[in-house]
């Protein structure tokens, strides 16, 4: 069960009345729950929502490590929005398990999922990221993916 706490921030979420900005501390707040926010945020990725769908996603993000699990079976959804969000908030976590799903997504249909898992990768790298990285930058067929493969290859070598 879930702390009063979550509760209200995962009602501030659901809340399309609300301004942006509070839907963004909201996600920040409920990343400091941690394991107790991450049942209910789960819940809201199958949310009717898009825009829920992908606060929900960020918040993940936010919860690191834990949050892995529910993060990649977004990845599986139907709706490339959700990808989007879950793709980039694999990448908030910095977590290693979370390259090989990422990578994955660099074969995804849509052009916009292929380019925010390019992004994603950039801020986890290592080995394996970069020699898809590489492939993509050369061979991807949508320019912006090629430029945030690359774009993402350069951050990982600074590092």
């Amino acid at each position: 069960m879930a702390r009063p706490g979550v509760d209200a921030l995962i009602a501030i979420l659901r809340d399309p009345t609300r301004p942006h900005a509070t839907h963004d501390e909201a996600v920040r707040l409920l990343a400091r729950h941690g394991e107790a926010a991450i049942p209910p945020l789960i819940a809201l990725l199958t949310d009717e929502d898009r825009a829920v769908r992908g606060r929900a996603a960020g918040a993940l993000g936010r919860c690191g490590g834990k949050a892995i699990t529910a993060l990649r079976a977004a990845l599986q959804s139907d709706d490339p929005l959700l990808r989007q969000y879950a793709a980039l908030a694999l990448g908030q976590t910095r977590h290693k398990r979370a390259v090989r799903p990422l990578v994955g997504l660099l074969a995804d249909p849509d052009s916009e999922v292929r380019r925010r898992a390019a992004v994603a990768l950039g801020w986890i790298g290592n080995d394996y990221a970069e020699d898809a990285l590489e492939a993509a930058a050369i061979g991807d067929p949508a320019p912006a993916v090629r430029d945030a493969a690359q774009t993402a290859l350069e951050h990982i070598r600074r590092e």
